[in-house]
Order: C-alpha cells, then structure tokens, then sequence
C-alpha cells in the first residue's frame, strides 16, 4: 500500500495512475490521514438509473414534427 501525501501527489500524479491502474493500492494523505484512493475506473461500478422518471415526464404528440420552436 501506497501512502502519499497531497502536495508530493500533485508532481507524480501520472507514477501514482500508473500504479493504480497495475492494481498496487495508491492513497493520497492529508495531514497523515488518506483522503483519497486511486483506483482503475475499469473496478468502478456505474450505477444504472434507467426509468427515474418514468411516469413523471409527457412528451408531446406532435415531438419529431417540424413546427414551431427554433430552426
């Protein structure tokens, strides 16, 4: 594990990704506490939010048509 702290984090950023990506555990410190873990985005999950607002929203019949707002 890899304990950084913020201001010697700014200069090796791009060491400290590399790292990251190659699954070495990487934390960026402040006043000797992390703060922050660098981890590959590909181990991030993303949160799907499909139908949100299903039911709250009403399109108009006429969406696709060419009249009115702006050309």
């Amino acid at each position: 594990m890899m304990m950084v702290p913020t201001a010697k984090a700014k200069g090796i950023l791009s060491e400290l990704t590399k790292r990251a990506c190659k699954g070495e555990p990487v934390f960026i410190e402040r006043y000797g506490k992390p703060v922050v873990a660098l981890v590959p985005a590909s181990s991030v999950q993303r949160v799907k939010r499909i139908g949100i607002l299903a039911g709250k929203l009403r399109l108009p019949d006429d969406l696709d048509g060419q009249t009115g707002g702006p050309a």
